[in-house]
């Protein structure tokens, strides 16, 4: 069967899970198993119930923040830790000792802050991007200031994603060598 509604996004009653409605499937966006495909094709309009955009953002990334995601690339294991009750001081600190990456390319940062101010971020060094885990993806977040509540969302080539809350931003562990990224 197929949904057919203007929300586009839905939570089944039996796994929790959230999925997103697309033309011809379901996509999932709870926490995922590397490699699994997140589309869903058939399912029972029964078990799912309509959430709005806001609620289904609250919902991922609790279900995100109270998951151990492991993976292994290139022969390494990776492992991002659960966020379960962390003091948001502590797990700042802790994310503002993280070892440090430059994106050479990247020459101006931010462009408007939420508050509607504008600033520019350029250095010809490069800029200090932190690797961590966000929803599920490997992503550089840009820790401003450490008492800033929101951090810039970068994708791999330094490109700027969004904004998101630095309670819901994992640090990566590289198990094989025992060291943070």
């Amino acid at each position: 069967m197929f949904l057919v509604m203007s929300e586009n996004y839905v939570q089944s009653s039996y796994t929790g899970n959230i999925y997103k409605v697309m033309d011809k499937y379901l996509l999932q966006i709870s926490p995922w198993k590397d490699g699994e495909d997140r589309r869903i094709y058939e399912y029972d309009d029964d078990n799912m119930h309509v959430i709005t955009y806001q609620n289904a953002c609250m919902i991922v990334n609790k279900q995100f923040n109270e998951t151990d995601e492991e993976w292994e690339h290139k022969g390494k294991r990776y492992r991002a830790r659960a966020i379960v009750d962390k003091n948001i001081d502590e797990h700042t600190a802790m994310l503002t000792m993280l070892p440090s990456h430059y994106i050479k390319e990247t020459k101006q940062i931010l462009k408007t802050l939420p508050n509607g101010n504008s600033v520019t971020f350029s250095d010809d060094h490069g800029n200090e991007f932190k690797m961590v885990k966000y929803k599920g993806k490997i992503v550089y977040c840009l820790i401003i200031n450490e008492f800033l509540p929101k951090v810039a969302i970068h994708d791999t080539f330094g490109k700027f994603c969004q904004w998101a809350n630095i309670k819901n931003i994992k640090p990566i562990f590289n198990e094989t060598d025992k060291k943070y990224m």
